[in-house]
């Protein structure tokens, strides 16, 4: 991952913990996070299209195949999706640059939702 995309990740998180009541874990790759949900059930992924060893659209049909989570809610974001990304309608896409607290209102209403 490079260290621009891990900065906005790590600026993310403390946002989202300084301004929202949830738990929040940043996970660097793609890998990571399939392990991850294995034994911790999100109520919600953030995905950036460009991750280490997967695409974010790879990743995200990888948790869509793992039982449970099949219709966890997602967040797609990158500075240049790609055709295939902005022609699904099972993930919400944000594209950088973005407004930060948008990004939370987002956040909050998706959860708020469930």
């Amino acid at each position: 991952m490079s260290r621009m995309t891990l900065d906005i990740g790590e600026m993310l998180v403390a946002v989202l913990l300084d301004e929202t009541p949830y738990q929040v874990k940043l996970i660097q790759d793609a890998s990571t996070a399939l392990e991850i949900v294995r034994t911790l059930t999100p109520q919600l992924v953030i995905l950036d299209y460009l991750l280490p060893h997967m695409d974010g659209v790879a990743c995200l049909d990888a948790l869509r195949a793992t039982k449970g989570l099949e219709r966890v809610p997602a967040i797609l974001m990158s500075a240049s999706l790609p055709k295939q990304a902005r022609e699904r309608t099972d993930v919400l896409l944000v594209e950088k640059p973005f407004d930060l607290y948008q990004f939370v209102s987002l956040v909050t209403q998706v959860l708020e939702a469930e």
